[in-house]
């Protein structure tokens, strides 16, 4: 609660009552703390990917597996017999 009123209380001052130059100074500093809070929230993602069942990552495999032979069979070179014709 504490950090939430002074959140609150700096957001204010930001607003009301920073001169210009301590502005940038602020800009700066909240640039910094939004690019930290997405890589700790990225990082918290990865890991709850990593925990995931190992058979979600068994059938992703799999599915790579399949599209890669569907691409290797579609791009197979196609063979040009020649029937024998009765003349």
């Amino acid at each position: 609660m504490f950090y939430l009123i002074l959140a609150i209380m700096l957001v204010l001052f930001y607003i009301f009552a920073a001169p210009s130059h301590i502005k940038g100074t602020m800009n700066l500093v909240a640039s910094v703390f939004l690019l930290v809070g997405l890589f700790v929230f990225l990082l918290l993602g990865f890991l709850q990917i990593i925990k995931s069942p190992p058979e979600l990552w068994l059938s992703i495999g799999m599915v790579f597996v399949g599209i890669w032979a569907m691409h290797d069979i579609h791009y197979m070179g196609r063979s040009h017999k020649r029937h024998n014709k009765i003349k």
